[in-house]
């Protein structure tokens, strides 16, 4: 009953804090089988990589003696390049198998967001489990309210800028900028997590705890912030796509005027598909809400094409050829 406690403790908060994140993306959910993988392996492959690294790394390490340098040297140097590394690994596959499914800036973030949150609930288990061998389950359930709680949101953070710096490089075409917004955004992981473990660290050695933690949560929530701005930004970057793309679709004829004001509107395109909902037309229902997908992705296609992406105008194509056959099953024409 104690394990399935810690399991809870572990997982919980994370399911939590994932499920704002995936609510935060509102244009374009990313396909279901795509974040399970990359939760999973945030779960376990890169725990087991990280792991197997970390103890490698450790044998050198250990000429340092015990104390304040090994611990600072072991979590603070070692552990963050190590293992945003190999959460970073996940995001790379991403990159070279399905570039199409990164839209975005928001959808390196929700990528890095979710792979971060599958490392966070394992290691938090490993960590809760050590705190119940040694202090029992109520220095257990302290531990959860500061590592699954107060930083519940640290691992996604860190590796959320990974996947920011990943996505940047697909909004431009200069090789350089490219490798600028790639290395910017794994520098900006591999630092926040430094930052964190360097604080953590000092809580043992000193006296100044309370300030060490204060600091700390500041610094973290700070990171944390900043990604919200980029979410708010990418929204209305967003927003601005589907905007221009439906605006040429209207002076084209191919959709009415008055859908470019629903398709850029996420508060309209809901109560769009609830008013066939409540209608009681599921039908309907489902095919404004794979229509609206459909648009959403080719104005994303549309603007990648506009930057020379490789591909880009064949699924443009594709999906335009979805959005016509959709369209005649959801406006047929009227008798004459």
């Amino acid at each position: 009953m104690d394990f399935l406690l810690i399991l809870a403790l572990a997982f919980v908060p994370m399911f939590g804090y994932l499920f704002v994140l995936w609510w935060l993306d509102r244009y374009e959910k990313e396909p279901f089988g795509l974040l399970l993988m990359a939760f999973i392996w945030g779960a376990v492959p890169s725990i087991i990589l990280a792991l197997i690294a970390e103890i490698v790394f450790d044998v050198p390490l250990q000429m340092l003696g015990s104390g304040l340098l090994y611990d600072w040297t072991s979590s603070s140097v070692v552990a963050p390049v190590v293992e945003e590394s190999v959460k970073a690994l996940a995001l790379v596959g991403l990159m070279l198998f399905v570039r199409q499914e990164i839209d975005s800036p928001m959808d390196g973030m929700i990528y890095g967001g979710v792979i971060g949150f599958g490392f966070a609930a394992v290691e938090n288990v490993l960590y809760f489990m050590d705190a119940y061998s040694t202090g029992g389950m109520e220095s257990t359930v302290e531990l959860a309210l500061l590592r699954a709680v107060l930083f519940g949101g640290n691992h996604a953070m860190f590796t959320g800028f990974t996947g920011l710096g990943m996505a940047l490089s697909l909004e431009t075409r200069h090789k350089w900028l490219k490798a600028f917004w790639m290395l910017s955004g794994f520098a900006l992981a591999v630092m926040g997590h430094a930052f964190h473990n360097t604080f953590s660290t000092f809580w043992g050695y000193t006296n100044a705890g309370g300030a060490m933690l204060a600091v700390t949560v500041i610094a973290d929530w700070t990171g944390i912030l900043v990604l919200l701005g980029v979410v708010l930004w990418s929204y209305f970057l967003e927003r601005g796509h589907i905007r221009r793309y439906t605006q040429t679709l209207a002076r084209q004829h191919l959709i009415p005027p008055q859908e470019v004001a629903i398709l850029q509107s996420t508060n309209r395109r809901t109560f769009t598909r609830l008013q066939a909902l409540f209608a009681g037309d599921l039908r309907r229902w489902r095919l404004l809400g794979r229509y609206y997908q459909r648009l959403t992705t080719a104005a994303f296609a549309w603007h990648r094409m506009e930057t020379g992406a490789a591909g880009a105008e064949a699924r443009l194509r594709k999906l335009e050829g979805e959005i016509a056959a959709l369209q005649a099953q959801l406006f047929p024409a009227s008798p004459q």
